[in-house]
Formats: C-alpha cells, sequence, structure tokens
C-alpha cells in the first residue's frame, strides 16, 4: 500500500486522539501529516508540538491549507457537529477523500446534501463509527447475513455512563440543542451513545446501508441542567420489520461497558465495546473474544486501502450513516420535549473536582426494561411520560419541535 498523505482540522477534544493514530501510522511508514489547520493553537500546545515533530505545517483557515496542498489523499475533520456539514463539503469539492468524525450531520436534509456532494464527486467519506472496524462487530454481521441467527426480530443496545458535571462544561456546545444559530442535538444517542445506536441499527439489517426505520418513538429526559438529554430510550421499527430498543444513561453509578443483544428466530448474539462476540444458535455457539485492536487506525487503513483500490469497500460510508441521522431526527419528533427529572429521584454529590448527578431507580431497572423491551413510561418509572409514536414514511426535513426552542430561538441553517 501506498504511503498515503493526509491533513487534519482541528486538533482540540477528540482530534488528540486523531493526533495519536497519526503519529502510530507515521512510525509504521503507512501515513504522512502534511498539514494541519487549528485556530486556537494556543489551547492544544501538546498536539500542536506532536504534528509539527511530524514535519505538518501549521494553518489558520483550512480552505487555505487545501489550497497549498493539493497533493493530499484524504482529510480528517475533527470539529464542532455542526461544522462537519460544510467542511466535508467543502473538503469533497476541492478534490479530496474525507475522514470525519460522527455523527457526519445533525439532521437528514444535511446528510442527503453531504451524499449528494460526496456522489457529484466521487470522493470516498468514512465516518469515523470506529466500532465498525472491530473484528468482533464484522463477525457478528456476517452472522447475520449468512442466517446463523435465522431472521432477527430485536436488537437491543445499552449504555450506561457516568458524566461529571465538568463533562457539559468543557466546551460551548456540549448539552445544547442549539449553538450560534446552528443545531448540534447533543445527548445520548448523538454523540457519546452515537456507536451504539449506529451499531444497533447496522444489526438490524445485518450491516445493510439502506435499511431505514418505518416508526420511530423515543422519551428524552435529563437531570442535568442541560438543553439536551443525559437519559433516553427509544423504540424504532425498520422496513424489514426488526425492532430495535435502544437504553442510555449518563448519570449511572459507574462507567460499564456498552452493549447490543440481537435476537433471532433460531438464537441470539451478545456484543459489546470490549470487541468480544457471544452467539447461542440452533446449531452454534460461540464464544470469541478478540482483544483490543486500534479501531481508529482500523478505519484510517481501511479508507487508505480504499483510495488505493477503489473496489475496497469501506468500514463506514457516509451513506451508512443514513438510518442513524433519521432515527434520531425521529426521536426528536416522537418526544416533543427534552423532560426534566424530578430532583426527588436525583442525587447529585461531589466527584473529584467536580460534581455528578445519578439516577438511581433506573441504574437499578434500566436492564429489566431492556429485557422487556418497555419503554421507561411503559415500564413504568415514575418521572417517566408517555410519547407519540412518530412515522418516518416520506420523510426528509429536519426541524426541532416548537415545544423544545429555547431562548436561543431558531437555527440559521
Amino acid at each position: 500500500m501506498k504511503i498515503c498523505r493526509t491533513a487534519l482540522i482541528g486538533i482540540g477534544g477528540f482530534g488528540a486522539e486523531h493526533v495519536k493514530v497519526m503519529q502510530k501510522l507515521v512510525e509504521e511508514g503507512s501515513l504522512q501529516v502534511a498539514a494541519f489547520a487549528e485556530p486556537n493553537v494556543g489551547a492544544h500546545q501538546e498536539s500542536y508540538d506532536k504534528l509539527t515533530a511530524l514535519g505538518a505545517v501549521h494553518y489558520i483557515d483550512y480552505v487555505q491549507m487545501l489550497t497549498q496542498h493539493p497533493d493530499i489523499d484524504f482529510v480528517v475533520i475533527v470539529t464542532p457537529i455542526s461544522a462537519h456539514k460544510p467542511m466535508c463539503i467543502q473538503v469533497m469539492r476541492m478534490g479530496f477523500h474525507v475522514l470525519v468524525e460522527k455523527p457526519p450531520a445533525v439532521t437528514i436534509q444535511d446528510l442527503d446534501e453531504m451524499i449528494a456532494v460526496q456522489m457529484e464527486t466521487g470522493r470516498l467519506c468514512q465516518v469515523n463509527f470506529q466500532n465498525t472496524s472491530g473484528q468482533a462487530f464484522r463477525t457478528l454481521l456476517e452472522r447475520i447475513s449468512s442466517g446463523v441467527l435465522g431472521q432477527v426480530e430485536h436488537v437491543v443496545g445499552i449504555g450506561m455512563w457516568k458524566r461529571l458535571r465538568s463533562y457539559y462544561d468543557r466546551t460551548r456546545w456540549a448539552g445544547k440543542l442549539i449553538s450560534d444559530g446552528q443545531y448540534v442535538l447533543d445527548g445520548t444517542f448523538n454523540n457519546p451513545f452515537a456507536h451504539l445506536l449506529h451499531h444497533s441499527l447496522l444489526a438490524a439489517g445485518g450491516g445493510a446501508a439502506d435499511l431505514y426505520p418505518e416508526s420511530v418513538q423515543a422519551e428524552l429526559y435529563h437531570v442535568n441542567d442541560i438543553e439536551g438529554d443525559d437519559v433516553s430510550c427509544i423504540r424504532a421499527v425498520m422496513a424489514n420489520g426488526v425492532s430495535v430498543h435502544f437504553y442510555a444513561m449518563l448519570c449511572h453509578e459507574v462507567s460499564e461497558v456498552p452493549s447490543i443483544a440481537v435476537y433471532g428466530t433460531r438464537g441470539e448474539a451478545h456484543w459489546n465495546y470490549q470487541n468480544k462476540l457471544t452467539i447461542r444458535a440452533q446449531d452454534t455457539e460461540e464464544d470469541l473474544a478478540f482483544g483490543p485492536t486500534d479501531l481508529m487506525c482500523s478505519m484510517y487503513l481501511n479508507l487508505m486501502e480504499a483510495i488505493e483500490t477503489p473496489e475496497k469497500p469501506l468500514f463506514s460510508p457516509l451513506k451508512a450513516s443514513r438510518s442513524f441521522v433519521l432515527v434520531s431526527n425521529g426521536a426528536y419528533e416522537s418526544a416533543r420535549a427534552v423532560r426534566a427529572i424530578p430532583g426527588r429521584f436525583v442525587t447529585e454529590r461531589e466527584d473529584g473536582e467536580s460534581t455528578v448527578r445519578l439516577l438511581p431507580s433506573l441504574s437499578e431497572k434500566m436492564r429489566d426494561a431492556a429485557a422487556k423491551r418497555q419503554l421507561y413510561s411503559e415500564y413504568p418509572l415514575p418521572w417517566a411520560t408517555p410519547t407519540r409514536l412518530f412515522r418516518m414514511e416520506g420523510y426528509s426535513r429536519f426541524e426541532l419541535p416548537a415545544t423544545m426552542c429555547t431562548n436561543n430561538g431558531r437555527p440559521t441553517n
């Protein structure tokens, strides 16, 4: 495989993880880092030093950077969510392949515009849903597609993490629905557990990139003083009849390993973020532990191979995110509000140099609710409120329900 040349847009936040990957691939001799764009290098000195040590040239403006480096093979975009769409479109129209952080876009109209440009330009666009590169998850999709589980009926994803107050204070858009006049919809399934929802939807179709939801029903809540959700549940019925059930909270006592269970007519499979897969079916039993692997490195290498060999499929092409964005948008259409959970159900305490709010009633009951495939109001939990089922047929444009708009007003996009 040839040595690819890359450039990075954004070195703050998760950009630091991309810098580490780039360092590793440079050391292995498969990558050159030509340049990077970052307007605020003073806040990210360590990443700046690492990149310049690799010979990368710093720019303030990413368009100027790409104009000066037309021989770059692909561009990595690690910026706030609302910047993904305009930057991705600009980069592809300038002739470069892209690796963009998740989620690629917040609204279905933005994603569809990105897909149209990607098809128009013929550029590759890989979305960094890095767990799609894991051997356990790819094996799960293969087993589902081959019929080992029979006809898949239900997929259940569970995510239980703890996030401190400092998590929401780390950036101006954290926990916001709208920031600086742009949609961000920052909450459980659009950011920290985006992988869990996206992979649950992929499992429903054995990896099919064009399986879309027929209906979505969701409940969104928060215990923290934020606009978005830190507690959620979603039921999505897909076009093939499979129901996907998603349960998430960021106010658990400790952070547990997220997992997905797939139930079919001939057996079931269980996958988790630790690259483990268990299958119990009529004709086979498998306990597969593939061990730690550098998932992001695998995403880079996969894109680099696809650039050199066009028939090489991407692990996470842009179009494969369409179902994720549709379900995300449908969740807001269904819930119509992010409801505050009353303080009497919430425990708040100091945690290190920050504080944390916990929801013991959900910590105790989430797995049982998931086992019964019930929404929180159906279980029922005393703070939960029923919502409507939202039909997705013909859905092509998202606008935040008026009941969710705050004093930020409507977005400008």
